[in-house]
């Protein structure tokens, strides 16, 4: 099986047939039988199932206290899950290094479908909301990029970014964009950037939020607009230094981390020097896609 999020294919391989019966609705787009054309970052994921490496002697490094955990033992990093309704048993161990080529995910039997009678056994896979995220946040900070809590558009073959918290509005104005016959929503909740060759990119992902909008697709990032809801429409310019603050609280950082966090903080300063960003206080109707369109056809408030 092959998934490729942002143009980074992770060929996925286990001794048992793999099943996405588990996996959402968003997903499908970004699974394949094949490697795509479009992938230029390369993962092998390998699944493994039966004991896991034992954590006990490991570093701990964070965690949630509710379902993950990192661990550290030399140059490798091991993420755990275990949900309390698990009773206590780990789900899956995910080991990688710092480059995050390969990747073995140790599964337990709780992801294993034994067929019954002529059925064939099945493995559901593990890569899914949380751990593709948090593996996608690693590789993003060892090849260059970041992923941000935000809606993208891609508006005449240039891409647009809006990032926000959870209640900024991001469905909704994702929602105002599905009518325009120019225009195509990457995704009203996760957005990953990449610089590729030199030029951003805004790529689509498989989380969706509320209007439950997931494209595999990339496209020139143009402008960020950190979205806000307001009674009139209007654009306020930031500079690189108000932009990266904003930034930071809608980005995947892994703040336990320093080498990692500090690769995405000198991506993100990077996006802000050569991406132009806006405060966007939007009223949620129509009137606003014409407004925006009006801003980015003039460049200018």
């Amino acid at each position: 099986m092959h998934m490729e999020v942002a143009g980074i294919n992770f060929a996925v391989s286990c001794h048992y047939p793999l099943s996405v019966d588990r996996l959402q609705d968003t997903y499908h787009p970004f699974i394949n039988n094949a490697v795509s054309p479009a992938a230029d970052i390369h993962v092998n994921v390998r699944i493994e199932t039966g004991d896991m490496p034992d954590t006990g002697q490991m570093t701990k490094v964070f965690d949630t206290g509710q379902s993950w955990s990192m661990f550290r033992q030399g140059t490798d990093y091991f993420l755990s899950l275990n949900f309390p309704s698990a009773g206590g048993r780990g789900i899956w161990l995910a080991a990688f290094d710092m480059y995050c080529d390969t990747i073995t995910i140790y599964c337990s039997d709780l992801l294993i479908n034994k067929g019954e009678g002529e059925g064939q056994t099945t493995c559901f896979t593990p890569l899914t909301y949380p751990l593709d995220q948090l593996l996608l946040m690693y590789i993003l900070a060892a090849k260059g990029g970041a992923l941000l809590h935000a809606a993208g558009a891609d508006m005449n073959s240039r891409g647009y970014v809006f990032p926000g918290r959870s209640g900024a509005g991001k469905s909704t104005l994702s929602r105002l964009f599905l009518p325009i016959e120019t225009a195509q929503v990457l995704s009203d909740d996760r957005i990953i950037i990449r610089k590729i060759d030199g030029i951003f990119m805004a790529c689509g992902t498989p989380w969706a939020g509320d209007a439950g909008i997931a494209e595999n697709k990339r496209v020139t990032l143009d402008r960020i607009f950190f979205i806000r809801h307001a009674g009139t429409n209007r654009v306020k310019e930031l500079t690189p230094a108000e932009a990266v603050k904003r930034l930071m609280p809608v980005t995947s950082v892994p703040w336990y981390d320093r080498q990692a966090m500090q690769s995405i903080l000198t991506f993100c300063e990077d996006l802000v020097l050569n991406i132009p960003a806006y405060e966007l206080y939007f009223r949620p109707d129509a009137e606003m896609v014409t407004f925006l369109e009006d801003f980015i056809t003039r460049g200018r408030i």
